[in-house]
């Protein structure tokens, strides 16, 4: 489509993102900064996008999507770093974890059966072994049997899941890192997320309550208890001739604010 009718297709910012989450209740992860944070250097998000995927969604090297109302989207250190850049130190936090080449680790990655899931969870787990040497044990569940176990936080490792939010605010995403939000599905706690996400649910100034988010994402994507992935978009055949289109972050387009250019004429 892009190919073929490149005037007519519009590809933007959707308010969704895919990731592997950590099981933080349990030791491995959750004392092994450097373990997650090698996991996710080790991915080649652009490889993923494009080789895997290849349907216009756009590398999460933050949580909060573009186009958020009032926001600016954080990243991760070493987003614009070259992937051999990221594999190097990928490497080197995975050996300052206690793992090497003579003493591999070897994890569990949980998948629901449907969709494009397989393809990404083989794609991830041969980047892991050919950056790390790492073994990715895959798990295929049904949706409703994942989420038991994810929910369980018993025998879940490194799982797959995404979020779409459902209002045009960073809040909707930055929820997920609030140690008591029942969306938290990682066991994630850091005193000073729960302190700003309070105050950013009370506070009525826009830009401190901007402030607020912004320094949870950051302090979030330093403490890595996910490993974004990529984030969705919305896809649209739009004629060349319809006035009024314009990216929408919830994708909601209404027949009032559009019109064809050549109404008057007739």
């Amino acid at each position: 489509m892009k190919q073929d009718y490149a005037d007519q297709l519009r590809v933007s910012p959707a308010l969704g993102v895919y990731y592997y989450g950590f099981n933080l209740t349990k030791p491995r992860f959750r004392d092994n900064l450097e373990l997650r944070k090698a996991l996710s250097m080790a991915i080649d998000r652009e490889v993923l996008v494009t080789k895997i995927l290849g349907r216009g969604e756009a590398p999460a090297y933050g949580w909060v999507p573009p186009g958020i109302d009032n926001y600016a989207s954080q990243s991760v250190s070493y987003r614009d770093w070259t992937q051999e850049q990221r594999v190097a130190e990928a490497r080197r936090l995975y050996e300052e974890a206690g793992y090497g080449p003579g003493n591999p680790v070897e994890i569990e990655l949980r998948y629901n059966t449907m969709g494009g899931h397989e393809k990404i969870a083989l794609a991830i787990q041969a980047m892991w072994r050919d950056a790390l040497g790492l073994e990715a044990r895959l798990v295929n569940e049904e949706l409703k049997v994942m989420l038991a176990n994810i929910q369980a936080m018993e025998i879940t490792e490194v799982f797959r899941l995404s979020w779409a939010g459902d209002y045009n605010d960073a809040y909707t995403f930055l929820q997920l890192f609030e140690a008591d939000n029942p969306q938290n599905l990682t066991g994630y706690s850091n005193p000073r997320v729960n302190k700003l996400l309070n105050r950013a649910a009370t506070e009525v100034d826009r830009v401190a309550r901007r402030s607020y988010l912004e320094e949870v994402e950051r302090i979030s994507l330093e403490d890595h208890p996910v490993i974004p992935l990529y984030f969705y978009v919305t896809k649209h055949m739009v004629a060349a001739d319809i006035e009024g289109w314009a990216p929408m972050p919830l994708d909601y387009h209404y027949s009032r604010h559009l019109s064809r250019s050549d109404s008057v004429a007739r």
